[in-house]
């Protein structure tokens, strides 16, 4: 694969930043990658990412039965975790 960032040796995209909307990645160790969308006004999407990264460790790669490439069981406890993220992370920008 060609190097997309200008920038040689560059890992890829952290941030892009449009008129609607934000969108925003975090990359693990592992090399799994995690990304969010947002209004462009949104703050602390590096901690929304890092709290979604440590519900997945611990809801997904924690559980025995679960292998690399599964999908992810829809209403199991990570994504009631991912909507509370969500809930609470909109409560917070609410507020502003």
């Amino acid at each position: 694969m060609r190097q997309l960032s200008p920038i040689k040796g560059s890992s890829g995209m952290e941030l892009l930043e449009a008129d609607g909307f934000v969108l925003q990645s975090f990359d693990t160790l592992t090399g799994i990658k995690f990304f969010v969308t947002a209004e462009p006004d949104a703050k602390n999407l590096d901690a929304v990412l890092r709290d979604i990264y440590i519900n997945y460790s611990d809801f997904v790669l924690k559980n025995p039965f679960y292998e690399m490439d599964m999908p992810i069981q829809k209403g199991g406890r990570f994504c009631q975790k991912l909507d509370k993220i969500a809930e609470e992370h909109q409560r917070m920008q609410d507020r502003r």
